[in-house]
């Protein structure tokens, strides 16, 4: 089975490094994000919060640690046969650090795909994904749409949201790892 892989949120615990760096940037002390907006959480437009990322590209990248169970669970299913795609909103221009910051921490990667800020849907539909797994509803709902089964990694901004009955919720990688093994024994959908 091809599986698509976000990084951010998924692979990458970015979201708590990245909250700590732009509550000293901009001086607040937001703990939680309820919103996958970042810029809305922090009340800045948007190109002011891209300019920070941008300016501070490499170091943001790389400041993360893994998400428990991600390196574990991703080296499982590779095991089992199946091939991991990432799929990640980052640029093409931060393919190096990517690359960099997956082979720091012994996540195997082979094949990485950069949407930017565009849907990944395309690319998802492209690479004939046969399952997903994802942070954010935005991107899970479309690529349900699409008939691509969904893991949700429940997050504090994802949490409250309805979701189509093709995107399964999870708390953690035991159980995206679970759920991805019980759809391979499926079958072709």
């Amino acid at each position: 089975m091809r599986i698509g892989v976000d990084i951010d949120g998924v692979v990458a615990d970015s979201y708590p490094a990245w909250l700590q760096e732009l509550n000293r940037h901009y001086g607040k002390q937001i703990t939680v994000l309820e919103d996958y907006e970042m810029h809305l959480v922090f009340d800045v437009p948007f190109d002011d919060m891209n300019n920070f990322f941008v300016e501070n590209v490499e170091y943001l990248l790389s400041m993360p640690k893994p998400i428990q169970g991600a390196k574990e669970s991703i080296e499982k299913l590779i095991q089992e046969g199946h091939d991991i795609v990432y799929i990640t909103a980052r640029r093409p221009e931060e393919e190096e650090i990517t690359r960099d910051w997956l082979k720091k921490h012994g996540i195997p990667h082979e094949t990485v795909l950069f949407s930017g800020f565009n849907s990944k849907v395309e690319l998802v539909r492209q690479w004939q994904m046969q399952a997903f797994v994802e942070d954010h509803s935005v991107n899970a709902r479309g690529i349900a749409q699409i008939g691509v089964p969904v893991f949700l990694l429940t997050t504090s901004y994802n949490k409250g949201e309805v979701l189509p009955e093709n995107v399964a919720r999870c708390a953690d990688w035991p159980c995206i790892l679970k759920g991805l093994l019980q759809l391979a024994k499926l079958g072709p959908m």
